[in-house]
């Protein structure tokens, strides 16, 4: 049972994490022209990926013929969302380096254009820019990219993670009356 697990989290993972850099290449090739635009990208992106991982555990509970425990949702889903963290490090790390290492500097310009365009102060335009510059530096360091997105996100997911596993389990008829049972006990 551990062994069918494993491997659909490891096949759940791969799916979600080739549907995580199909995300991150259209919001940074597509949506990078308007800072508004790529952080709504980047919020809707995110939801698909709790969607992606909805789908995971009810098609995981759907396998062990309808009932699940929380353990048995959560360790596939664990796995899916560290190999979809490790591909959303890798993509970023080597798009914003190799591929489109120009990509913080025509950020810069489209967050400076949008933020006079809505008529934004000068400290917050250059509080901005200031952002924007410090992100670009810290994507250069791999090592302190992966210690940002691996330790944080992989928390956070986890934290959805279980609260998916907790809504979709779903107790055998055996088990909710040996718990009837117990109740009766005491």
């Amino acid at each position: 049972m551990k062994q069918k697990s494993t491997a659909f989290g490891i096949k759940a993972g791969l799916i979600i994490a080739a549907l995580y850099v199909l995300l991150l290449w259209i919001k940074f090739t597509f949506l990078s022209y308007n800072p508004f635009v790529f952080y709504l990208g980047g919020f809707i992106s995110y939801f698909l990926i709790i969607a992606a991982l909805i789908i995971a555990a009810v098609q995981k509970r759907n396998q062990q013929g309808g009932y699940a425990e929380i353990k048995d949702l959560f360790q596939p889903i664990f796995i899916a969302i560290i190999f979809a963290e490790i591909a959303y490090l890798l993509f970023t790390y080597f798009y914003l380096n190799y591929i489109n290492p120009t990509f913080f500097q025509t950020y810069e310009q489209a967050m400076d254009a949008f933020a006079h365009k809505n008529k934004m102060s000068a400290e917050k335009i250059q509080a901005q820019v200031n952002m924007v510059r410090a992100q670009a530096q810290s994507s250069k360091d791999f090592w302190g990219l992966a210690k940002g997105i691996l330790a944080r996100w992989i928390v956070i997911d986890s934290i959805f993670g279980l609260m998916i596993a907790f809504l979709f389990r779903k107790k055998t008829p055996q088990q909710l009356m040996d718990m009837r049972v117990l109740d009766q006990k005491f």
